[in-house]
């Protein structure tokens, strides 16, 4: 009997293009076009301030005489490394290049590099430094028009002479050579041929990408301070946060023991006022530029939210209890614990006073409280949720979606506490977050009003009184005027729509 494949844990779904070729391991290759770019430095370079033709001319010279002139096995088609491995061997390929449009580009390039190509210089200039910036700059899409004109010109040239059934190879102008579906076409001819060429050394690019991580310097993104304040004030988000501060006190003066068992009552105080507290502490998180612990805060306000909206539908008396105990439970589960582990008679017995201390609070007797391991229902959050709001509800997917904060996800982490290089010749390189500033924008100052209101409402829909229809009615006008803010936010910043230059003024 065969047995059953066990499932792993890592869950994906993999698109149809990945599972075709799950029979054929190692058919399809990985190609990075990142990691293959320092060999088209010197043609982006030139590209800057000559036109294409032009290049394209030069280029054919510099290639038909080093074919001319050495006879090899695979035509010489001009990338960076092969070409300065030639250089060292005859200073005379140097001369020619030098005669061409390419001369700027390599003596910026040589004096650049000159530490790690060690190449001498022999010729005088004045050094470009822009020239290797937008160099790199341009480039580094692979489907850029600068990146697809450097793969085509070593494309063309490599079938120059050979047969063209399809017509893909003698295209002219630069316009028809950027034409859409000629672009695809180009992407797809490039890897098979030039990418995978054995003149392109992946080791020297590699190397030429850590030269530039250590000589050129670090450029991370200027500091949002001052535009997220301006956001936060033309929001009016203090104002939505003292109004919400006022109905949240107004409904604090409900007595909610004169509806609900004493209990239940203090249970859905303690989740109002935990909601509602953390709430207005993400706000200030926001207003500080304390991103991070803002997005913390109301992924952990949206957990509260989801059990608690739960026990206010089930009305379950024995399910509260479970919620109370259950706290009990664990104390003694982590005191045992740390009894086990005490090192000294005076540190367990510290321990077990934790454990008692916890049982006397809940007012239940030593025998009645069991060691809580497990989770607190039998349910879990997404059940919870479905149950209250149906299947594929917002707020489920919020907390799925805002779990990456507290797991410490790569998003998160490139986020909040490293820093992207804005210096294009670094190629997207995250380096440490100097600035103590962390920016998530408004979005969990909206959120977290928005959930506080929503909570408010259903207990107050709950209490079911004429007393609470007032505060109810102004609760959900603040909720409509607050969303519709938001979305003026989302809109206008978020994912801008309309007139672009209306939209930055």
């Amino acid at each position: 009997m065969t047995k059953k494949k066990r499932k792993g844990r890592i869950r994906q779904t993999r698109t149809e293009w990945q599972k075709v070729f799950d029979p054929h391991p190692g058919m399809i290759q990985s190609f990075s076009w990142s990691d293959r770019i320092p060999e088209f430095i010197h043609i982006s370079i030139t590209l800057i301030d000559n036109d294409y033709q032009t290049v394209k001319k030069n280029f054919y010279e510099i290639c038909d005489f080093i074919n001319d002139k050495y006879k090899m096995k695979r035509k010489f088609h001009f990338n960076l490394s092969h070409t300065i491995k030639l250089i060292k061997e005859d200073p005379e390929f140097l001369e020619k290049i030098f005669t061409t449009v390419f001369k700027e580009a390599f003596q910026n390039i040589l004096t650049f590099y000159h530490d790690l190509f060690q190449i001498p210089i022999n010729f005088e200039f004045k050094a470009n430094p822009k020239l290797l910036f937008l160099g790199y700059k341009q480039i580094l899409n692979g489907r850029a028009d600068t990146s697809i004109l450097c793969k085509y010109l070593m494309v063309q040239y490599e079938q120059h002479g050979r047969q063209d059934p399809f017509g893909h190879f003698n295209w002219q102008s630069k316009e028809e050579i950027l034409e859409p579906a000629n672009v695809s076409i180009v992407m797809a001819l490039f890897p098979p041929s030039i990418g995978l060429s054995p003149y392109l050394d992946l080791e020297i690019c590699q190397e030429i990408w850590m030269y530039n991580y250590m000589v050129s310097p670090l450029l991370p993104k200027p500091d949002d301070s001052k535009m997220e304040e301006k956001h936060y004030s033309e929001m009016n988000i203090n104002k939505f946060k003292e109004e919400f501060e006022n109905l949240y006190n107004s409904f604090k003066g409900f007595n909610l023991l004169a509806i609900y068992p004493t209990y239940i009552a203090e249970i859905n105080m303690g989740f109002v006022a935990r909601i509602c507290n953390l709430s207005l502490d993400a706000v200030n998180f926001v207003k500080g530029h304390k991103g991070e612990i803002a997005e913390m805060v109301f992924r952990t306000i949206l957990e509260t939210f989801i059990v608690a909206s739960w026990l206010l539908k089930r009305k379950d008396i024995e399910l509260h209890k479970r919620f109370r105990e259950y706290s009990t439970g664990r104390e003694r589960f982590f005191g045992q614990k740390l009894a086990e582990k005490a090192p000294t008679e005076d540190f367990k017995k510290e321990a077990d006073k934790i454990v008692n201390d916890a049982i006397n609070e809940a007012g239940v007797r030593n025998i009645d409280v069991a060691t809580e391991r497990g989770d607190i229902f039998n349910l879990r959050i997404d059940q919870m949720a479905d149950e209250v709001w149906g299947p594929d509800n917002q707020y489920y997917f919020l907390y799925k979606r805002s779990s990456e904060v507290i797991h410490g996800h790569w998003r998160v982490i490139a986020k909040y506490h490293l820093a992207k290089s804005f210096n294009p010749m670094h190629n997207g390189l995250y380096w440490y977050n100097e600035n103590s500033n962390r920016f998530a924008g408004l979005i969990p100052a909206f959120m977290c009003l928005q959930l506080s209101t929503e909570f408010l409402i259903t207990v107050l829909s709950d209490i079911k009184s004429e007393q609470t229809k007032d505060l109810q009615n102004k609760l959900v006008d603040y909720h409509e005027r607050l969303l519709k803010q938001y979305m003026a936010y989302f809109n206008k910043y978020i994912m801008p729509t309309g007139d672009k230059e209306e939209n930055t003024k």
